[in-house]
């Protein structure tokens, strides 16, 4: 079984550049997690994204690893080079693990949607018309475009 879960874990970091196939390889790194409650492969593949240089990697995998098990600590040991990723105090969150489930399943990238499907943020805000108005007057008179310049161009469209 460990040997099952290290190539689960070289195919994730392999798997990082296309971003789809990493996602299937962090959800069964999680379920692994899971089933076993040891977070120590889902630290090792932190800490070698971190090792690589990939902070958006990393920060991509600490946010669907706090969804999916709020109360998780993640930290660094005591020889300051490994990550110990503790699920002692952590809780499972089985309608986050359902989100990732989905979003893989839809072949979301992990470096793109995935975190905010898992996170549960895919509601677009509401569009208020006057705020987006105000932001755009002001940001047209930072570059010297005056409000009757730009209603003529709106109505020039």
């Amino acid at each position: 079984m460990t040997n099952d879960i290290k190539s689960i874990e070289n195919k994730f970091i392999t798997n990082m550049g296309s971003g789809v196939g990493a996602a299937s390889a962090l959800q069964g790194l999680i379920v692994a997690a899971v089933t076993s409650s040891d977070g120590r492969h889902l630290a090792s593949a932190v800490a070698r994204l971190a090792t690589k240089g990939d902070t958006q990697g990393v920060a991509a995998v600490r946010s669907i690893i706090g969804a999916i098990f709020p109360g998780a600590k993640m930290k660094k040991a005591k020889d300051k080079k490994t990550i110990v990723l503790s699920l002692k105090d952590a809780e499972f969150d089985d309608e986050a693990m359902q989100r990732l489930n989905v979003g893989v399943a839809d072949k979301l990238s992990i470096r793109s949607t995935l975190v905010k499907r898992v996170k549960g943020d895919t509601e677009k805000k509401e569009l208020v018309l006057s705020d987006y108005a105000a932001k755009l007057v002001k940001r047209m008179n930072a570059d010297g475009v005056t409000k009757a310049a730009l209603i003529a161009a709106i109505q020039a469209a």
